[in-house]
Order: structure tokens, then C-alpha cells, then sequence
């Protein structure tokens, strides 16, 4: 199966807004729930029974987490994109390097997934289910969803292709092996009939 060599690029281009808008999102969410506030607390010796006690607010985990990701995952994006085409002509298909640069790529691109899918998990289940009352925690969700499915998409090309079975001219997403063309050509060349 053939695969356009423009698909492995553009999934990590959409992958890259989308960390940019993640990171966004949690950094909203994050300096809104920071802080110090006063609110009423009881209080019998108090002439209106109620006084304010400052309470601090500090980031939700999930939340720190989820801005680490969406950086992560913008320095994964450009990494991806960029190191494969400044290594195209050392890491052709068949060399120790591309083996090493494919095999780095299926990795980072699982790590990725999993940090998404643990973050979209933990806050869904932190709402519990039902969503929030800000629509801010709402489209994390949704992006980090997206973000996960993106990731998927990258690792499923990048074992298709380790494995042979889909074929992809993108630098990292190629097949391990030589080409069969390339091989024949390149022993065509070599041989030398001597009279």
C-alpha cells in the first residue's frame, strides 16, 4: 500500500496547532485557578457571624501536566519534521541510522500518545463524565482527543511501514529495508563484463 509522502508531515503540522492551542487552554485554566481568595468563613464571635479567611489556590496537576504535554508535543513535532530532512541523505533506507531514526520515532510517537490519552482521561474522569461548567475544560478535552487520535495515526504508520506492508517516501516513515529498484539498480552498475 502506497501512502503520500505529504500525510506523515501535514499529521504533524495539525499535531503542532494543536499544541499550541492546548497550551493555551492550560494556561488559561491554569492562571485562573491560582492564587489567593478570600471567602466567608463562620464565625459565632464575629458581629455578623461570618468572617473572610485567604485561602491559596495552586494548579490542578492534571492541568501541569497537560501543559507539559501540549510543549512536549510541539517539540516532538518539530523535531519529527525537521531531523528526518537533515538527515536524508546520511539515513537513507537500509542504513543503521534510518533504522535508529524510525525506531526513535515509533517510540516518541507512543510516548506522546499515552501522555495524551492520560490526559484527557484524568480530566474527563475528574469531571466526572458529565463536563464542566467551563467550557475551557470542555475543549481540552476535545483537543487533547484529537491530539491522541493524531499520535495513534503517526505510531500505526510508523509500524506499517517498519513491518512492509504500507510503503511511504517521507524521511522516517520509510520501510526498513532497501528498495528493491535501488538494489538492482545499484549491482546493475557494478557489473563489468572483462573480455
Amino acid at each position: 500500500m502506497r501512502l503520500p509522502a505529504i500525510i506523515p508531515p501535514a499529521l504533524l503540522g495539525v499535531a503542532f496547532v494543536f499544541a499550541v492551542i492546548e497550551l493555551g487552554l492550560g494556561g488559561h485554566i491554569a492562571s485562573v485557578s491560582t492564587g489567593s481568595r478570600k471567602i466567608p468563613v463562620y464565625d459565632s464571635s464575629s458581629s455578623w457571624g461570618y468572617s473572610y479567611k485567604t485561602i491559596k489556590f495552586s494548579v490542578p496537576g492534571i492541568v501541569a501536566f497537560q501543559i507539559f504535554t501540549a510543549v512536549w508535543t510541539m517539540l516532538v513535532s518539530v523535531a519529527a519534521f525537521l531531523l528526518p530532512w537533515f538527515l536524508r541523505v546520511k539515513a537513507a533506507p537500509g542504513t543503521r541510522l534510518h533504522t535508529i531514526i524510525t525506531g526513535a520515532l515509533g517510540g516518541v510517537y507512543f510516548m506522546t500518545m499515552v501522555f495524551w490519552l492520560a490526559c484527557f482521561a484524568d480530566i474527563a474522569a475528574k469531571l466526572g463524565g458529565l463536563g464542566a461548567s467551563s467550557d475551557y475544560y470542555n475543549a481540552v478535552i476535545a483537543f487533547a482527543v484529537l491530539s491522541w487520535l493524531l499520535f495513534v495515526a503517526l505510531f500505526v504508520i510508523v509500524v506499517l511501514a517498519v513491518l512492509g506492508i504500507l510503503e511511504c517516501d517521507a524521511p522516517g516513515f520509510a520501510g526498513m529495508r532497501k528498495r528493491q529498484g535501488a538494489a538492482t539498480e545499484g549491482t546493475q552498475m557494478q557489473t563489468v563484463e572483462v573480455p
